[in-house]
């Protein structure tokens, strides 16, 4: 299990009002559909970029490097690492303390600097996340904006990003190598 969530956002990107105001709503009747198409298009910029938007707290798993080394963590964008913990033989778990491990948050990657046996696994409990609504950047913004817009006036299943979308997402994907 490399991640999973620990905090829910408290917000979407961008509010039902803002998404009312891109599609030209002025009745209240399809708000609940409004807001579920923007957390459907929400979901689908973080999967088109490999990362949160809003901010959020995860746990990041991942065995203890051979030969040391530093571990690249997941979701981005990472703000901060709270608590890391080092598996011991036992099965239970150690807190190491801020000074055993080094957090690069340009790189965002994680180094232990404590010993221990390589596979051992390790946990990070992350904030991640650009922020509050107002911190995504304005052409994630603009892309959720735009599928909300689609959903709304396709109402069904669509295989593609739309080409206007996928260029907006494009400067922020992260890309698996």
């Amino acid at each position: 299990m490399p991640a999973q969530i620990l905090t829910a956002p408290a917000a979407e990107p961008i509010s039902l009002g803002q998404a009312k105001a891109y599609l030209r709503l002025e009745h209240d009747a399809e708000d609940e559909l409004v807001a579920s198409l923007v957390a459907a298009a929400a979901r689908q910029v973080e999967a088109l970029t490999r990362r949160v938007l809003v901010a959020q707290r995860w746990r990041f798993s991942a065995a203890f490097p051979c030969g040391g080394g530093s571990i690249a963590l997941k979701p981005r964008p990472v703000r901060e690492v709270e608590a890391v913990r080092l598996q011991r033989a036992d099965g239970g778990w150690t807190t190491l303390s801020p000074e055993q491990w080094r957090f690069d948050s340009g790189a965002e990657r994680l180094t232990i600097l404590a010993a221990a046996p390589a596979g051992r696994m390790v946990e990070a409990d992350l904030a991640v996340g650009y922020g509050d609504p107002e911190d995504v950047p304005e052409s994630l913004k603009l892309a959720i904006r735009r599928l909300t817009a689609d959903f709304f006036e396709r109402r069904e299943a669509r295989g593609e990003t739309p080409a206007d979308v996928a260029s907006l997402v494009a400067p922020y994907r992260d890309l698996a190598l």
